[in-house]
């Protein structure tokens, strides 16, 4: 009967705690009662089922098994706990038995009992104060991590970006110099390495700068998009501009298919795709790009026949500085940066990227969008 009062007590209690957090005084008074409520009822049916109660301690033993272990207190209460559940026991005791020796062997009866309680409620407590300052320890460690990672983000925005100018002056001035009709092949030939190089490092830069903006949490804005008509303006500019690249192939859908895309950061994940399949494409080998819809969702395959990924390294192709980062067939070296980016990149679009590949028989990357009409 007196339950139910408790159970109202404690959710008003708790309202108000979300408030104000002085409440907490209130809390532990109004849970020490409820324990000593269940405590002395356990007793009770002790009393009431024989009158000698160390023949029958088994639902008082109950009573301080169930408080010891569920719930929390610290010593103090413990110990106020403890000395009022034998004042109690003492107390009930003397309207059963009035015998000195039966005095004394119940009581004993209730110490054991009490001194397993005292150590049960000590060990809980301590497995979960133990338990708390470990989440403690945790959530501090994860906001510092948080805050180096946002600092980190930072700081790594300023200097790639500090970067890119001298390395396009650089290129410009060797550019300006390329063009000189006095200068002779190994010149020539040392310009063309100054180029390639600036090219390497601001794709490097790119890659850093990528990583930090996918990650600092911002959503894309993104925009509807007929897919085919935006995967011809990609094959077109690398047809293009990379005019040493094999040949590549776009297969496409007879009806226009339309996805939500940010197509500045989709573009950067399809070059980061296509650049990683010339790479591992032998010189007179060709690259598949195909579209397909299918259930709602829109499929983008890019698909090489050159030196494929062996299944050890599968698993982590899309982690950052992944240890299945290798050179390309023509030596191409990579700080595997490329596919995590590629990853973080359909992640964001609501996507999913999948990877298929033999040794020695070539890769499919698919990307799966969904469809909008």
């Amino acid at each position: 009967m007196i339950t139910p009062i408790f159970y109202i007590g404690s959710v008003q209690i708790m309202r108000f705690f979300e408030a104000d957090k002085k409440y907490i005084k209130i809390a532990q008074a109004f849970v020490f009662l409820f324990a000593l409520l269940l405590i002395s009822n356990c007793m009770r049916v002790t009393f009431y089922r024989l009158h000698n109660p160390r023949n029958a301690l088994v639902m008082y033993m109950l009573g301080l098994v169930i408080v010891g272990v569920l719930f929390t207190f610290e010593l103090f209460e413990t110990i106020i706990l403890t000395t009022l559940t034998a004042a109690c026991f003492a107390i009930m005791l003397t309207f059963y038995q009035h015998g000195f020796n039966e005095l004394l062997l119940n009581n004993l009866a209730s110490f054991v009992l009490l001194s397993v309680f005292f150590a049960l409620s000590r060990l809980a407590f301590s497995y979960r104060a133990d338990n708390f300052f470990k989440l403690k320890d945790i959530e501090e460690k994860n906001v510092e991590i948080e805050n180096a990672s946002i600092i980190k983000n930072e700081i790594l925005g300023v200097v790639a970006h500090d970067l890119r100018n001298p390395l396009a002056a650089i290129k410009t001035i060797a550019m300006i110099m390329e063009s000189d009709t006095n200068l002779d092949a190994e010149n020539q030939d040392n310009l063309k390495m100054i180029k390639a190089s600036c090219d390497k490092a601001t794709s490097i830069i790119n890659d850093l700068l990528e990583t930090a903006h996918n990650k600092s949490g911002k959503e894309f804005e993104l925009e509807q998009v007929e897919l085919n008509k935006f995967l011809l303006i990609i094959v077109d500019e690398w047809l293009k501009n990379k005019k040493d690249i094999l040949n590549i192939l776009y297969y496409g859908t007879k009806q226009p298919v339309y996805a939500l895309i940010n197509k500045e950061k989709m573009q950067r994940a399809l070059d980061n795709l296509i650049s990683n399949a010339v790479k591992f494409s032998g010189t007179n080998e060709y690259i598949e790009i195909s579209l397909k819809e299918l259930n709602g969702e829109a499929f983008i395959a890019i698909k090489d026949f050159g030196v494929g990924i062996s299944s050890e390294m599968l698993p982590y192709i899309f982690d950052r500085f992944s240890k299945a980062s290798r050179r390309g067939v023509r030596g191409e070296e990579s700080i595997g940066l490329g596919l995590s980016i590629v990853y973080e990149i359909i992640r964001k679009h609501g996507g999913e990227i999948e990877v298929n590949s033999v040794e020695k028989s070539g890769t499919t990357f698919t990307i799966a969008l969904k469809a909008v009409t």
